[in-house]
């Protein structure tokens, strides 16, 4: 069986401890931070301080937000050994400068090592193409708990 970044499946990159369905965070950096910091509970990211700043670069260089009420932050580094994925979803919206000016509800942060460049793309597009099915979208907004929310992305993805 392939590992999941190699095939650009989402719902396998997922572990229900990255995945916080109750953001408290009320601006942008915030955010960002809230949803990265889960990542470094679970021991995924190297530096905390570098992986975050990266995050914050690629996020000034092109905003993230897609409209729709999601973003999709990322950053390729050298501080995970594997493609990361960690999830926020906020009740209220976070105001992200969207391209449609919503506030974004559900937040998908990706860390990449730099030399997996393919399956970063694929990852990315991947997630992309799926977070624009409106129901799919509808559904993730009003999941219960994590693994729902993993659940409804492996039944999206098949």
């Amino acid at each position: 069986m392939s590992k999941p970044s190699l095939t650009g499946k989402i719902a396998g990159l997922l572990d229900p401890a990255a995945i916080q369905l109750n953001l408290q965070a009320t601006d942008k950096v915030g955010a960002l931070r809230e949803v990265a910091g889960l990542l470094a509970q679970k021991h995924c990211i190297g530096k905390f301080d570098v992986f975050f700043q990266e995050i914050l670069e690629r996020e000034r260089v092109s905003n993230t937000a897609l409209g729709h009420d999601i973003a999709i932050p990322h950053a390729r580094t050298d501080q995970c050994s594997e493609i990361v994925v960690a999830v926020g979803r906020s009740a209220r919206g976070i105001p992200f400068e969207a391209k449609d000016s919503q506030p974004v509800r559900l937040i998908f942060l990706i860390g990449t090592p730099k030399a997996m460049v393919t399956e970063y793309l694929r990852v990315v597009g991947n997630l992309a193409r799926l977070l624009r099915q409106d129901q799919l979208r509808q559904a993730l907004l009003a999941a219960p708990d994590p693994a729902t929310f993993i659940q409804l992305i492996a039944q999206a993805e098949s």
